[in-house]
């Protein structure tokens, strides 16, 4: 904006400054060939109007009044000065400058008017859309870039030609009846069509204004032209593609239409209703064709409708069956809406639809539902469908949306679900869960239900937390309090299988496991005292260990004390010697007594203590136990113990016993093969930041590959005189601390591999 307003000053500075220039000029020429002052006004007056064409009017006005004084002083009498003499003198300035400033503001409007037009022609040409002028006659007069681009001719071609013949034009409805209508209102818009200079045929949306003078009398047309070819090839389109949906549509639903003209009996079927009445669509449907497929017991009942909603003029729906000529039968739904054509005829249109399907679908679904009946009301599984109505309320307005969310709200009030656990309301029991829970009917349900979330409120809060994780499903063992006393273990099902989504519980399942959990204990005590026995068996096996154990202590006691006797009957006692000496009795005593507690840790049948362990400390424990038995078998043994490993929970008998008949089975295997180098490789290693993990390795002959999958098999042996048990009992014991043992062959010292994992204890 500022550049602009400077090139204009700079402008009007160098137009003032030429036209002082020429004004000078043309007085010193004029001063010089003497000229009459009537003819030295007339070159003036010339200069000025060039003047103007190329300025402003405040500048053909500033060049006005400086000519005035011009004149004045040189070429009026008397000359050279500004005082006028005669009176036509006056009149001859003041008629110059009036006539000046007359042709200045003539020229100035025909310069405005002329931009005016120059900018109108550019905006025209700057639409994409074809504007032609005409006149009266079809002339063209104007014709923008938008036709250009649009027909193909250049502008100075068409010029000056009859605009229809031109492009061919193909109107609507005839000219002179276009024409009246223009005349009258000044517009008329329609579609037509044209032709490019390729030959190519176009359909033009036109839009004509007249154009008339300022006497009212019409001078023009000019034409706004837009292409609507691709647009009208798009409809096109569309509408075949909407014609190959709806029948698709008709065909995948099953679904025709129809039309039906009251008073000619004119009927129109879709090709979908020709297939569903069977007929071929060459043939021409009528009201006999439809009764001739009407099933016999239905077609009374379609005579009945059809004359009704002709007499009464109203919609109809109705159901009925179709037999074919085939023996098919089609159940068919048809609805009717009556309409009125602008001759004021009934015609009904509608559609029918091929409800065979859909009415096999619900005999199958009655008969899926009275299946699920039958087996809800009686299988052995306590089942009760019931609704917690106030629960989604509950958590709503608490804002409570994830697990954690629950967590935190029930850590400050821990009665919070209590409200929505007594607005429980049983909806469908089956008769086990009223023997489950010792009740005569089902109305007692909600109250003993309700009761059993306030003895187990872990549980309810738990299965929410589930809900809240989006899982369907929840599953836990608990007990229930029935009400003629009994107590019962079950294992409860809580699901919401109809709404995954929703917050809330649909089902509860109760499976009696009272009998299978007193087996389980019973199994667990039985597993214990096998336990037992295969320690007694081991220590059995390891009684010349054991012994060779507890007589280093004790020889060692007897050498110490002997050594003391003899430093004290010295004729000078040795007190200092003495003292060491009792030292050392006193720690081989000790060691004994620790020796003699491992053998009673592993021989008692006590219960497992579950503490924190190292296993290494463990591990060393063992080899000092075995130490004995693996050197008379002439086992070398390599220990690799990871460093800073994390302690384990658990029973360090139980896990003493793990290690030891690893350890014994891998020397037997390779003091029974004969193996020349015997080595038993221990290792212990963390693969993941919470497990530990235990290796052993030998270099036996290995397992043959028929007995791997067998190895833990409870009484599968190896051995000649084996139980059986060992295995078994070692893969219980790491499994009961949450871990898991294997086997194979792929030792690094060539015979057989055990690992076993156990968790890291929680800090």
């Amino acid at each position: 904006m500022k550049r602009n307003v400077i090139s204009r000053f700079r402008y009007l500075a160098a137009l003032w400054v030429g036209g002082g220039i020429v004004l000078a000029a043309i007085t010193w020429l004029c001063f010089v060939l003497d000229i009459e002052p009537a003819a030295a006004t007339f070159v003036y007056l010339i200069a000025i109007v060039l003047l103007s064409l190329m300025g402003s009017f405040v500048s053909s006005v500033v060049f006005s009044a400086v000519a005035v004084p011009c004149l004045d002083y040189f070429f009026v009498e008397p000359r050279h000065s500004f005082d006028i003499a005669s009176t036509g003198d006056i009149i001859t300035l003041t008629a110059f400058l009036i006539t000046a400033l007359t042709v200045s503001t003539l020229v100035t409007r025909v310069r405005r008017l002329a931009d005016s037009h120059r900018e109108q022609a550019r905006l025209l040409d700057l639409t994409h859309d074809s504007i032609v002028a005409c006149d009266m006659d079809g002339l063209i007069t104007y014709w923008n870039r938008g036709a250009e681009e649009l027909y193909g001719w250049k502008r100075e071609e068409t010029v000056g030609q009859v605009a229809r013949k031109l492009l061919q034009t193909v109107l609507p409805m005839p000219l002179r009846e276009i024409m009246p209508i223009l005349r009258d209102t000044g517009f008329w818009a329609g579609e037509i069509l044209h032709t490019r200079r390729d030959g190519t045929q176009l359909t033009i949306a036109s839009r004509w204004a007249l154009q008339r003078d300022e006497a009212g009398k019409p001078t023009g047309m000019l034409e706004a032209n837009t292409d609507m070819t691709g647009r009208k090839r798009a409809e096109e389109a569309v509408r075949r593609a909407q014609e190959t949906y709806l029948t698709e549509a008709q065909q995948l639903s099953h679904t025709g239409s129809f039309g039906w003209n009251v008073a000619t009996g004119e009927i129109f079927w879709s090709e979908e209703s020709f297939r569903i009445f069977g007929y071929d669509a060459s043939v021409t449907p009528s009201i006999d064709m439809v009764l001739q497929r009407v099933h016999p017991d239905d077609l009374a009942v379609v005579r009945q409708v059809i004359d009704r909603a002709a007499a009464e003029r109203q919609d109809f729906d109705c159901e009925h069956r179709l037999l074919l000529p085939d023996g098919t039968v089609r159940h068919l739904h048809v609805v009717g809406r009556a309409v009125h054509d602008q001759a004021g005829q009934l015609l009904f249109m509608g559609a029918l639809m091929d409800i065979t399907a859909r009415r096999k679908t619900e005999a199958e679904l009655r008969d899926s539902e009275q299946r699920y009946r039958q087996l809800f009301r009686y299988m052995p599984v306590a089942l009760l469908r019931i609704d917690i109505r106030g629960l989604g309320v509950l958590l709503e307005g608490a804002g409570i949306t994830s697990a954690p969310a629950l967590a935190t709200r029930l850590e400050h009030d821990p009665d919070f679900l209590r409200p929505a656990m007594e607005s429980l309301v049983v909806n469908e029991v089956n008769d086990r869960a009223l023997e489950m829970f010792g009740v005569r009917d089902a109305s007692e349900l909600p109250a003993t239900v309700t009761r059993f979330w306030r003895d187990r409120p872990e549980t309810f809060r738990r299965a929410l937390e589930n809900r809240l994780r989006g899982e369907q499903t929840f599953q836990e063992e608990t007990r229930i309090s029935a009400m003629d006393g009994r107590v019962l273990d079950v294992l409860v099902t809580i699901a919401r299988p109809e709404a995954p989504s929703a917050l809330g519980i649909n089902f509860l399942g109760f499976v009696d496991i009272t009998e299978r959990v007193e087996a389980q204990e019973m199994l667990e005590h039985l597993q214990a005292e096998f336990a037992h026995a295969a320690r007694i068996s081991v220590l059995g096996e390891l009684t010349a260990s054991i012994a060779h154990e507890v007589n280093q202590p004790l020889a060692a006691i007897t050498t110490n004390g002997e050594a003391g006797l003899r430093w004290l009957n010295r004729s000078e006692p040795n007190v200092f010697k003495t003292r060491e000496l009792v030292q050392r009795i006193v720690n081989d005593a000790r060691r004994a007594a620790d020796i003699i507690a491992r053998i009673r840790a592993l021989a008692t049948g006590r219960a497992p203590q579950q503490a924190t362990l190292s296993l290494h400390d463990v591990i060393e424990d063992s080899m000092v136990f075995l130490r004995h038995e693996l050197q008379s078998k002439g086992v070398g043994v390599s220990l690799d113990l990871a460093p800073a490993l994390p302690p384990v929970a658990g029973d360090r008998t139980q896990l003493q016993q793990v290690i030891v008949n690893l350890a014994i089975n891998a020397a037997q295997a390779m003091a029974h093969a004969g193996t020349a180098r015997r080595t038993l490789a221990i290792r212990t290693t963390l693969p993941e930041p919470d497990t530990l993990c235990c290796t052993l390795e030998d270099s036996g002959p290995g397992i043959r590959p028929d007995d791997l999958e067998r190895l833990f098999e409870s009484f599968f042996t190896t051995k000649d005189n084996g139980m059986g048990m060992g295995l078994p009992i070692s893969r219980s014991i790491i499994e009961a601390h949450g871990g898991q043992i294997r086997v194979d062959n792929e030792s690094a010292h060539g015979g057989a591999r055990f690992r076993f994992t156990l968790p890291a204890a929680n800090n």
